[in-house]
């Protein structure tokens, strides 16, 4: 772990797989209603970015 990770927030899962983005975590990645977001899986952590 690195000393610039920081938690944002937590959010719980829905039946359906779907998770709301903390409001933090939104601002940060400057996100909003309708805007593509991309994971990407790396050495077994699973990374998001505005697509």
């Amino acid at each position: 772990m690195t000393d610039d990770r920081k938690l944002l927030g937590s959010t719980k899962v829905s039946t359906d797989n779907k998770v709301t983005i903390v409001k933090d975590a939104a601002a940060i990645l400057r996100i909003s209603k309708g805007d593509i977001i991309a994971f990407y899986q790396e050495d077994g952590k699973i990374y998001i970015e505005k697509g």
